[in-house]
């Protein structure tokens, strides 16, 4: 007999391919923002999730490779009761951003600071758990959290 307590509800799924252009991501991230409201996730949860997937994204375009628009991301985000799940895949370079990442020197005066690095970082400080893993020739992202 399976227990029910531990099964989750999975009450959305929002996928989406997008080209990899930076002009489309605000298009995600109102996607996003729509399906938060309609499954009442705290703000503070929406910002999240929509901070952590525009850093992902928009590193994706950028240092992916190849021309922009000459390839897609495909984004699933699935909302369960207790969760929210975001999945990133890509075509780009091999490269994870979690560990591969140089971490930002956070104590240094902000005008000698390298210039980027900060987008990772909050996405790991933001999300309740974050992975990469590559398959199929492709990147994955995964980003999960939690709606309380």
């Amino acid at each position: 007999m399976h227990d029910l307590a531990h099964r989750r509800r999975v009450s959305a799924n929002l996928h989406l391919r997008v080209p990899n252009r930076i002009e489309e991501l605000p298009g995600v991230s109102e996607a996003v923002e729509a399906l938060g409201r309609e499954e009442g996730w705290p703000q503070d949860v929406t910002y999240a999730i929509v901070l952590g997937l525009e850093e992902v994204a928009t590193n994706v375009v950028r240092h992916g490779g190849g021309e922009p628009g000459s390839s897609e991301i495909e984004i699933e985000v699935t909302s369960s009761d207790d969760e929210v799940r975001i999945e990133v895949r890509d075509s780009g370079k091999a490269f994870d951003p979690f560990h591969e990442a140089p971490e930002p020197d956070l104590d240094a005066e902000v005008q000698d600071r390298q210039i980027g690095g900060l987008g990772v970082h909050f996405v790991k400080v933001l999300m309740d758990e974050t992975s990469y893993s590559r398959e199929g020739g492709r990147n994955h992202v995964s980003m999960v959290k939690r709606r309380s």
